[in-house]
């Protein structure tokens, strides 16, 4: 399951907004790769839960989603059980405030 986000600007202010309106306390951190080839990337942190920000757009080919262009970052779970669950979270914490949308890619 992928939460997909209309927001402007940058990889860095899309996770300055989603951590403060959804992941207070939990670790950020900028990182490299995603072993995709996916460029930088957002991994956010606590004990049971890892989220991941990536920028959805042609630069980002490996993990870029052609059919929802329209959504320039998404945010999912990475091999976690409860993982649909996080992201159903962050969504009821954001909707009100950004435009998103929960779709099950793979």
């Amino acid at each position: 399951m992928h939460l997909y986000l209309k927001l402007e600007g940058s990889l860095e202010d899309a996770a300055r907004k989603v951590a403060d309106l959804a992941l207070r306390g939990w670790t950020a951190q900028l990182r490299e790769g995603l072993n995709l080839g996916g460029g930088e990337y957002y991994k956010f942190e606590r004990p049971s839960s890892e989220v991941l920000l990536v920028c959805n757009d042609e630069d980002h080919p490996d993990v870029f989603y052609q059919e929802r262009k329209e959504f320039p970052f998404y945010l999912y779970c990475y091999g976690q059980e409860n993982g649909d669950h996080v992201l159903e979270e962050i969504r009821r914490s954001i909707e009100s405030t950004v435009t998103c949308e929960m779709h099950e890619d793979t």
